[in-house]
């Protein structure tokens, strides 16, 4: 099954010369990563989509309760511990303590808002009658798992046929699960006919009280699909499907690529179907342009040659005096708060702090005082300077009650891949082009 096989060690396979920042990788590759570059979809240029509309859809910021770590991505590590936009939509923030991002979407005309998740694929909302559970299974109240608003009714279109159910596990352990079926989805102004969904009747999960299910926008080689309508989800009963921003590029709603931008001190952002997101303070001749890179899983074949993660393999980091120019592959993340690095690269970090960060066992993070100096901190994107915004690096929410240190942003991420959270895209503004089968990064000004 997906979630055993993200928990498990990915296998080593080999890169394509054609881009050296990937062959120079296999250098250094952690123990059991497997990438290599696709090639893109679509004959058009990036340039041709450098204006921007103003379909924005306004939203309302929420806090978490701790750390995100609700992708699939985050599973990898837990166990270490653009011109003519279609349409745009508002994303939320949060404090820096447990930073999540969300959107309004109407599912067959009854408005929700979902959990924004580049890192996973299934698109879910929690049924009225949901069952919510504890880690062992035992019932909870429905008002221990946190959501919002639940969805009233059952699926527009029927539920699949075989009949299918969901079955996912995220990066922090929580675990949702229900049967599938066919509804209308509009995000910003855009529909998407019969999109395959999930409601959820079975719930272990930390909510925000303001949520109530999950957005995920990656490829359908992460969907979690499984055969029958009881809980087995074994590997020989997956079925992959197409999820909602496939489903909206094949239905010819928009370009294959949406960006987000998220403005810190609005606690807002923009989600931008088909073009680039409006946002302030952008200099495009700044452009970093990296390729994705497939990643492999050991036991679900189709990642061998088709996309799962938005995977990309940076230049290499800078924090105070000091460059670090290995080359490894990192998952572009929205629904993962920290940055996880190689352990190293992390340790080097957090000890450039004023005082240095420790590293606590209890939390899988490293903390420093509260008004610890932060070193400038950067990664190199395509030869382009990505600097974290110090007001980033500390979440002076996330205290220790024992010591009174607080969590730094910068985590050791074991043996990768590694992720590009929340905190990174805070300070850019971030264009998944598959189309071209390109990431794209715009550095933002601090403000």
């Amino acid at each position: 099954m997906l979630p055993s096989v993200l928990t498990g060690v990915l296998a080593l396979a080999s890169a394509v010369a054609a881009y050296p920042r990937v062959s120079d990788a296999l250098h250094t590759t952690p123990p059991g990563v497997s990438f290599k570059s696709p090639k893109g979809t679509h004959p058009w240029t990036f340039s041709k989509f450098t204006k921007t509309t103003h379909n924005v859809q306004h939203m309302r910021g929420f806090r978490g309760s701790k750390t995100n770590a609700k992708s699939v991505a985050a599973v990898l590590g837990a166990h270490q511990r653009q011109a003519g936009g279609f349409g745009y939509e508002n994303i939320t923030t949060t404090t820096a303590y447990g930073t999540q991002y969300a959107a309004d979407v109407l599912w067959n005309g009854h408005r929700l808002s979902l959990l924004l998740d580049t890192g996973s694929s299934d698109t879910w909302a929690v049924q009225r009658d949901f069952s919510c559970i504890d880690y062992a299974g035992e019932l909870l109240p429905q008002v221990s798992c946190g959501f919002g608003p639940t969805y009233p009714e059952t699926f527009q279109y029927g539920e699949t046929s075989p009949s299918q159910h969901m079955f996912i596990r995220y990066g922090d352990g929580e675990i949702i699960t229900g049967p599938m079926g066919f509804s209308d989805i509009t995000v910003g102004n855009i529909t998407i006919k019969k999109q395959e969904v999930c409601l959820a009747n079975s719930t272990y999960w930390f909510g925000n009280n303001m949520t109530s299910g999950l957005m995920g926008l990656a490829f359908p080689s992460l969907t979690n699909a499984y055969l029958g309508s009881g809980l087995s989800h074994d590997s020989g009963s997956q079925i992959e499907y197409s999820p909602l921003f496939t489903s909206m590029v094949s239905q010819g709603k928009v370009p294959p690529l949406f960006s987000i931008a998220i403005d810190r001190n609005a606690s807002s952002g923009l989600l931008a179907w088909g073009g680039i997101a409006p946002a302030s303070g952008l200099d495009t001749s700044k452009t970093a342009s990296l390729p994705m890179i497939i990643t492999n899983l050991v036991d679900v074949p189709s990642t061998a040659y088709e996309y799962s993660f938005y995977t990309i393999i940076p230049d290499g980091w800078e924090y105070g005096q000091a460059t670090d120019g290995k080359k490894y592959p990192y998952i572009v993340d929205s629904g993962t708060t920290l940055c996880y690095l190689p352990p190293p690269l992390a340790e080097a970090i957090n000890s450039a702090f004023i005082p240095n960060a420790v590293y606590l066992w209890n939390y899988g993070a490293y903390f420093t005082t509260c008004d610890a100096i932060a070193p400038q901190i950067a990664v190199r994107l395509d030869g382009i300077l990505f600097t974290i915004n110090p007001v980033d690096l500390i979440y002076r929410d996330m205290k220790d009650p024992m010591t009174g240190l607080c969590m730094t942003a910068i985590a050791s991420g074991g043996t990768g891949p590694y992720i590009l959270g929340d905190v990174f895209m805070q300070n850019a503004l971030v264009v998944f082009d598959v189309g071209q089968a390109m990431m794209r990064f715009i550095p933002r000004p601090y403000y």
